[in-house]
């Protein structure tokens, strides 16, 4: 029934019963009918409950609802802008980087195989914020949603990063927040490229067609980068400032493909890209960003020698990095407890 009335993404869900959904309730402060924002580009109401029902579909355990809470938060933010992404026939999606206690309270990856597949916290808080976009915003393929292939992160694409392997502060300290607060950044990405090696690989990666879409419209492309290759970086004394200078000054698009490439010639042949672009081109070649603060670093993924990173070029516009503090109700601790007591009992029967 559910997935004949286009309720769901394709694959089984939790059915929202009445009982699941105030279970789930129980682990925020906010009334249920609380509205956190209208969800284009059907303008429909984020209320805290529907979110709760999606999330419950999604197969959230109910502790994890205040961390899909801050990133329904981030992705109704104009700088997000939900409608474009809903709507554009790119492959766009949101990328949610989870840091802090809560990270490691809730069991969200950072580590080995941290996009996936076995984890479910990072599968199902991902996928609360898909369910959220498609039932609440309508964001329904090839009717509102005409993405021209779609990807596998449009599921769900989510992890923590690996502050325990990272030589460096993390992402949300980075953005203003106190090391203890837990908090949810979401980009836009339009693919995750792994790419196997060091820094010049990356660039490697960076400086081709693939950040064309980035390019055009100014965005912030995101590079998750495996332990190994920041501990080498580190040990060169290079911190998270010289990492994203070295990837914007080596990862260029060399200028004569850009002149030739698909994006110049049938999309802005009538218009200019961006000054900063053509500048660039003036001087030399492209780089994939405006500015090196306009990369997104997290440290992310098992620490192993054959290092594997990944590339996650952006798109559209506004330039988007956007955080929110996880909120907890004053009860978060006695309420954590009695769902892992509840969670144990469940195991032994």
């Amino acid at each position: 029934m559910f997935l004949r009335r286009g309720w769901t993404d394709g694959l089984p869900v939790v059915p929202p019963t009445v009982a699941r959904v105030k279970a789930t309730l129980a682990f925020v402060d906010r009334t249920a009918a609380a509205v956190l924002g209208e969800v284009e580009p059907l303008k429909g109401l984020a209320t805290i409950e529907k979110i709760a029902a999606n999330a419950v579909m999604a197969g959230c355990r109910p502790e994890y609802l205040p961390v899909v809470l801050a990133a329904v938060e981030c992705v109704l933010n104009p700088a997000f802008n939900m409608r474009g992404v809903q709507t554009t026939d790119e492959n766009v999606t949101p990328l949610l980087v989870v840091n802090g206690p809560m990270a490691r309270e809730l069991g969200v990856n950072g580590s080995f195989g941290a996009l996936g597949p076995g984890w479910q916290a990072n599968a199902a808080i991902g996928r609360a914020i898909r369910l959220v976009m498609h039932n609440i915003g309508g964001g329904w393929p090839g009717a509102v949603a005409f993405a021209g292939l779609g990807q596998p992160g449009r599921y769900t694409l989510c992890l923590a990063e690996n502050e325990a392997q990272s030589p460096w502060a993390p992402l949300h300290v980075e953005a203003g927040l106190a090391a203890e607060a837990s908090a949810v950044t979401v980009t836009r990405v339009e693919a995750v490229m792994n790419v196997t090696g060091g820094l010049a690989e990356i660039a490697g990666v960076m400086g081709s067609a693939a950040s064309g879409f980035g390019i055009l419209w100014s965005g912030r492309p995101t590079v998750l980068l495996a332990p190994a290759v920041a501990a080498e970086c580190a040990r060169r004394g290079m911190d998270k400032d010289d990492v994203r200078r070295f990837l914007w000054e080596r990862g260029r698009w060399r200028r004569e493909d850009w002149g030739t490439s698909w994006l110049t010639q049938r999309i802005v042949a009538n218009r200019r890209w961006p000054e900063w672009v053509e500048e660039a081109a003036r001087a030399g070649d492209i780089p994939a960003a405006r500015s090196p603060d306009d990369i997104v670093l997290v440290v992310a993924g098992g620490d192993i020698p054959i290092p594997q990173n990944a590339y996650c070029p952006s798109w559209g516009f506004p330039p988007a990095r956007i955080v929110r503090e996880v909120r907890l109700p004053a009860d978060w601790t006695a309420l954590l407890a009695e769902a892992r007591e509840s969670a144990a009992a469940l195991v032994a029967r």
